[in-house]
């Protein structure tokens, strides 16, 4: 018997850190380029896919032009931009009783959280980062990491920000500032308006909360983009690619996205789609958009041409003015196929306009895209 306890205490421990290295987190809804997850007890290594399962020991990577988007146990959502770290150090949420906790650490890189059931049934969820710990009041937060400092935005709710030399600095609802820069040195920057990191470009935000001026870099996107308008021929695709940058730019759209509250279903009124296969018909597209919780639950594309019915569905994250989708399911005929979608909000919060390509897994030859524009 003496020599069965240690026997028994060895297997318990096997059988307990077993179980919790498989804690099931949450599920990839996107990866696009090198999103990396490691296991941090066994440090074994994997490439994350769309439909992969992230567990309560991974710590996950994206490399240069990378990025992912996590659907998580408790119906929160993480999107990962690119050149991120992210460690998930506990994400444990019981389905029977809708209670549990999470705590995640972003180690650098940048990231887009909402909250799901977990704090809504006020369980705790914490964010650690390099400059202190976020405690979430709310549901739609964002952070980058640059050179030591970072840049915080509020989209709804409110979170509470504790600094190493434990003050808290609070943002979001009801509070006089949504947006912030925190930097190395520990200062806090608070501004009315969204730091232009948020918008792919960084720019220095001073203590003067009036609107920021255009960097230098600012300026010469704007100016290759008015280039781009004198053109005679501007598809749907073009106006897209000019107007990502343009409305990130506009903060009257970002408001309205912001203010709008509710689901949105929206169609197709206009479109140019062709196939390898020669002429489409019945092109067909809705979107649905939930403003109150920044997702896109569901989404269809559906066309036939000389080969049979395309159909894809996706759904995704509002990101600023754009929208990041993943095509989750695709088919032509009876053959399994795979695609890409990207879309914007063009001038206002009624028109949605972008582009989409799909192709047969087995025979990438037989494919089709095209341009669309959507409105309620």
């Amino acid at each position: 018997m003496k020599h069965l306890i240690p026997v028994l205490t060895t297997l318990l421990c096997v059988s307990f850190y077993s179980q919790a290295s498989t804690t099931v987190a949450g599920k990839t809804i996107l990866a696009r380029g090198a999103v990396l997850a490691t296991d941090a007890e066994s440090a074994q290594q994997r490439t994350l896919k769309r439909r992969d399962t992230v567990y309560g020991v991974d710590k996950i990577t994206t490399g240069e032009k990378s990025k992912a988007q996590f659907s998580m146990s408790d119906g929160g959502l993480i999107a990962l931009k690119e050149n991120s770290e992210l460690n998930i150090a506990n994400y444990e949420f019981n389905t029977m009783t809708q209670q549990g906790s999470a705590s995640i650490e972003l180690i650098k890189g940048g990231l887009r959280s909402i909250s799901g059931v977990i704090k809504k049934n006020g369980g705790a969820y914490s964010v650690k980062t390099p400059v202190g710990s976020i405690g979430i009041r709310g549901t739609h937060f964002e952070l980058q990491l640059i050179d030591g400092d970072m840049y915080v935005a509020v989209w709804d709710g409110a979170i509470d920000l504790t600094l190493e030399d434990q003050s808290v600095v609070s943002l979001g609802s009801n509070e006089p500032f949504s947006f912030a820069q925190v930097t190395s040195l520990g200062r806090v920057i608070k501004t009315t308006q969204a730091p232009a990191v948020f918008t792919q470009t960084i720019a220095t935000i001073s203590d003067d909360t009036s609107a920021e001026q255009p960097t230098e870099q600012q300026s010469i996107v704007q100016n290759n983009t008015s280039e781009k308008t004198t053109d005679a021929d501007i598809s749907i695709t073009d106006v897209y690619a000019q107007q990502q940058f343009q409305a990130v730019n506009d903060a009257t759209l970002i408001d309205q996205i912001a203010q709008r509250q509710g689901v949105f279903n929206y169609q197709a009124t206009s479109f140019d789609v062709s196939s390898s296969l020669g002429e489409v018909s019945d092109f067909s597209m809705s979107m649905s958009v939930d403003f109150d919780n920044g997702t896109v639950p569901d989404g269809e594309i559906s066309f036939n041409d000389a080969g049979g019915n395309w159909y894809a569905a996706y759904s995704g994250l509002i990101d600023l003015t754009k929208l990041d989708l993943a095509v989750t399911f695709a088919s032509h005929n009876n053959n399994k196929a795979t695609g890409q979608i990207d879309a914007v909000f063009l001038n206002d919060i009624d028109t949605i306009t972008g582009d989409f390509s799909l192709s047969e897994i087995n025979n990438p030859a037989v494919n089709a895209g095209g341009d669309f524009r959507l409105e309620p």
